[in-house]
């Protein structure tokens, strides 16, 4: 994947649309990870991108699109993103607990105004949990 130092072209319309990015915020459009506080990106961060890029597919205005008006489509993309964030993330990490933690963090984020506070985290935490790979 590429990385560029800047926002996305569609930046203002996350903003409109609810959404609440920080300055920990990276977005993926097709082969591309926009990063515009020049964050380290860790090697799970770009797992999760990697799936938005494959969601995506060969049109990824229009998953931009959906995205952006759907906040319900929004959190099913993101927990399937989160899915494999943690599944990478377990690949290196066998600790039980650490995992546990890991898990409530993930849906802590998808519960967040990042996304629009959507769901709660109750609700993030199943959704996250039902795409994990077993």
């Amino acid at each position: 994947m590429n990385i560029v130092k800047e926002y996305p072209p569609f930046y203002l319309s996350i903003i409109q649309h609810g959404m609440n990015p920080n300055d920990h915020t990276f977005f993926t459009y097709g082969d591309t990870i926009f990063n515009p506080h020049d964050l380290i990106l860790k090697d799970h961060s770009i797992a999760h991108e990697e799936q938005h890029s494959e969601q995506q597919g060969d049109n990824p205005q229009a998953w931009w699109d959906r995205y952006l008006a759907d906040p319900y489509f929004r959190i099913d993309q993101e927990a399937e993103a989160y899915a494999r964030q943690f599944n990478f993330m377990c690949k290196t990490n066998k600790d039980r607990e650490k995992r546990f933690h890991m898990m409530l963090d993930l849906s802590r984020f998808l519960a967040s105004p990042l996304y629009g506070s959507v769901i709660g985290r109750d609700m993030a935490l199943k959704l996250i949990k039902d795409k994990v790979k077993k």
